[in-house]
């Protein structure tokens, strides 16, 4: 009995396609269907039917060896595929992965690898490059990734210039209808009547013609996969299957043809090398499916499509508009069901106008903005982020196969009640509570892998010693950051705690070791410490540099300070600022010396951060160090004058220097024999922050105003830049305060002058006066 074969050519993740299929397969009823899938994904595949895996989501296949190579197969609930494997689990039906396995495709792309590194994908090509790889920004998925020739893509966004019929065979046909957008061809023509089985049959034909017409040379890999997929479907057919489907890529199906290129097929595919492949589910997102994102699948609008296939036509315009309308009342915009209603009308009415036969995403997004956003696009806004791209993130059930670290992440997410979602959302965390401890040192671990999935936000106030301030955004690609980090330990502790380890082995500097321990004390990684302050004291004693040691400190000041409210032990820090605390101070003068302008800026703010690290350990030797080198710094005549200004500043808030012996300080500075920039840098330095200063000191204020007047037009006017500096940082409130001082002492100083006036010796000059004016 011949066996009746049939070809579904799709559109990927194209809704109307899958309503189309689902149609198809009812009327047809095949045995088995094979899917344009790697082969090596079929085992994991087979598990789509788990009731708690909820699309979107994505198979993930990588080599264990190299997780860098690795390649995304999204899915989401309009999907094709996806509908086809459903179809199967329920109609008992097999389903067979027929595409050529990625272990062979890993492969094929070493073998592009020339000794300079890192090769660059070839066209049509599909990306395999580490997450580390700029270019590895957005994931590759098996063939809508880069591979245009195999669905029908637009071009990158980013690009003005129109696709050409080799880089989208759709296009030439879209132009010829008159449309400069194949999308939106195809979106017309094909994706808005979906459910017909015959429209698959008008696709081979058109397929078909197209490469015909165009003769255009496909790639190495691209005639491997179509051999290999020819390959499989000669083998399901010598099985004797009655009716057997295929399903894969429209531009594929013509030439999956049985008795086409035997001969070359088995030649082309003998002696190909492989790399061993594992393969796993990942949730997904609306987001990464959206061609807008940069993920060039082809999807315009994801949460469109999953209305689109989910409700019926006639319904779906109004489904959409009612949404649109709840959601902006829900962020106080006015929009009532009258609105809706009209926003209905007016999309039909564009459509009609267009000639289309319904509207599309366009036209309902240009009658919300005329109608619910009053003409203005930036209302809606919030509609097109959830109602058009969605943001939508995917359920992968935790006995499905993982790694150890997978699994250990998500019993702690589920423990912790930290639920990866796709939408940003704040997390404030007291650390005085256990649970939200446990929080913060997890989020601080997945940090250390390389995994951000919080970002830390900067909280001020006495309640930043025990409070965190998270942003919370689970993205697709950190599932391979997961698996990647897997290689440090099968548990996020031991993981993040080797990868400390390992960072600090790799340092040479003693800032990025102490900022490395400040982490790990923060991610709590017990295990991890020794090895951390070991490698501080090893680089600690061999380094020499100030700017070093002034730049370790403030790190490990913040573990001292407030370790004891994460519950870390700090006593081995303690022993390394023992020894850090002396060794600075004792260098800090002649670091100041003889340095120009913008290495003193350079070394002021190490310098500032470090005299608040000192004031946070509350140790009177420290303290005592610190203060009698800053001292050593202001009193050295080859000190830069900014940071001699600063060092007086820092001594004068300290109480170190009373406003009197401050005073003198200052007159030195400004004294006539000091260069002129000398002082304007002195006085930037002595007035850095705040006005206050002279505000509350009068005798500070008079000298600096006695030195002003002093100075002669041509020297004020070169150094009014300069000292403008000094003043940007002033409060308005502060600079009120400084006029009013200045136009005091300008009234004040007219008023003695008027008092002093002999008023009866000028009245003696008047008759002479009169007498020579003629009056």
């Amino acid at each position: 009995m011949p066996t009746d074969l049939r070809l579904f050519g799709i559109r990927h993740h194209g809704p109307g396609s899958a309503a189309s299929l689902v149609a198809a397969l009812e009327a047809f009823r095949p045995e088995i269907v094979l899917l344009e899938c790697p082969a090596d994904a079929e085992a994991a595949l087979a598990t789509a039917t788990h009731p708690e895996l909820r699309p979107p989501v994505a198979l993930l296949v990588y080599n264990p060896k190299q997780q860098g190579q690795a390649s995304f197969l999204p899915f989401a609930e309009f999907s094709p595929e996806w509908q086809a494997v459903q179809w199967c689990a329920r109609n008992g039906a097999h389903v067979r992965c027929m595409d050529l396995p990625m272990s062979l495709r890993f492969a094929f792309g070493n073998e592009a690898l020339g000794t300079e590194g890192r090769r660059q994908p070839m066209k049509n090509e599909e990306l395999i490059l580490p997450t580390d790889s700029p270019e590895a920004e957005a994931p590759a998925e098996a063939e809508e990734a880069s591979a245009p020739n195999s669905s029908l893509f637009l071009p990158d966004s980013s690009s003005s210039e129109a696709p050409s019929p080799a880089s989208d065979p759709v296009a030439y046909i879209a132009r010829l209808a008159g449309y400069t957008d194949s999308e939106q061809w195809w979106e017309t023509h094909l994706e808005h009547a979906p459910g017909h089985a015959d429209t698959f049959a008008v696709v081979l034909d058109m397929m078909t013609a197209l490469r015909e017409e165009l003769r255009r040379p496909e790639t190495e890999e691209t005639l491997l996969r179509e051999a290999f997929m020819r390959e499989t479907l000669r083998t399901t057919l010598a099985q004797g299957y009655p009716r057997v489907a295929v399903v894969c890529g429209a531009w594929h199906a013509p030439v999956l043809q049985p008795e086409l290129f035997k001969k070359e097929d088995k030649s082309r595919l003998k002696g190909l090398k492989k790399v061993p492949t594992e393969t796993t589910w990942i949730p997904w997102t609306y987001e990464r499916l959206s061609f807008s994102s940069g993920y060039g699948a082809g999807v315009l609008s994801p949460a469109w499509y999953e209305l689109l296939f989910a409700q019926p036509r006639a319904e779906v315009l109004t489904h959409w508009m009612v949404r649109a309308t709840r959601l902006l009342r829900g962020q106080d915009v006015d929009a009532s069901s009258a609105h809706a209603i009209e926003g209905v009308r007016l999309a039909a009415a564009l459509a009609a106008v267009r000639g289309l036969a319904l509207p599309g995403i366009d036209e309902l997004q240009e009658a919300a903005v005329a109608i619910l956003g009053g003409g203005y696009a930036e209302p809606l806004a919030l509609v097109h982020k959830e109602l058009v791209i969605g943001v939508k993130l995917g359920e992968v059930p935790a006995c499905l196969p993982a790694t150890p670290l997978q699994q250990d992440l998500a019993q702690q997410q589920k423990a912790l009640r930290l639920k990866p979602e796709a939408i940003a959302k704040p997390l404030d965390l007291d650390l005085r509570q256990p649970t939200q401890l446990d929080r913060s040192h997890l989020l601080h671990r997945l940090r250390l892998l390389d995994i951000n999935w919080g970002e830390p936000e900067e909280v001020a106030g006495k309640s930043g010693t025990f409070h965190e301030i998270w942003t919370l955004e689970w993205e697709p690609e950190m599932a391979l950051a997961v698996i990647e980090a897997g290689r440090w330990g099968n548990t996020v502790l031991t993981a993040a705690a080797a990868r400390a380890t390992a960072r600090a082995a790799e340092a040479t500097s003693l800032e990025t070791v102490s900022k490395l321990l400040e982490e790990a004390l923060r991610a709590d990684l017990g295990p991890a410490i020794p090895a951390l302050v070991a490698r501080l004291e090893t680089i600690g004693a061999g380094t020499r540099d100030v700017t070093h040691l002034l730049a370790a400190l403030p790190p490990l000041a913040q573990v001292l300070r407030y370790g004891n409210v994460r519950r870390t032990d700090t006593a081995q820090v303690a022993q390394v600022v023992q020894q850090l605390v002396p060794r600075l101070c004792i260098g800090l003068p002649a670091a100041c010396a003889g340095l120009d302008y913008d290495a003193a800026k350079a070394l002021l703010e190490r310098i500032e951060a470090t005299h608040q690290a000192i004031r946070l350990l509350q140790n009177d030797t420290h303290k005592a160090d610190w203060y009698a080198a800053l001292a050593a710094v202001q009193r050295n005549a080859a000190t830069n004058g900014l940071l001699a200004g600063t060092a007086a500043r820092l001594l004068f808030d300290t109480q170190q220097a009373n406003a009197t012996a401050t005073a003198v300080t200052l007159g030195l500075a400004l004294a006539p024999s000091q260069p002129t920039d000398y002082a304007t840098a002195w006085i930037e330095g002595f007035l850095r922050g705040s006005g206050l200063l002279l505000i509350h000191h009068r005798e500070l204020f008079d000298l600096l105003d006695t030195w002003l007047g002093e100075l002669n037009e041509e020297t004020f006017r070169e150094i009014v830049p300069l000292l403008r500096r000094a003043f940007t940082d002033f409060s308005l409130p502060e600079r009120r305060q400084i006029l009013e001082i200045a136009s005091t002492d300008a009234a004040a100083a007219v008023t003695q002058e008027t008092e002093d006036f002999d008023w009866e010796r000028g009245a003696r000059v008047l008759p002479g006066l009169r007498e020579l004016l003629g009056v």
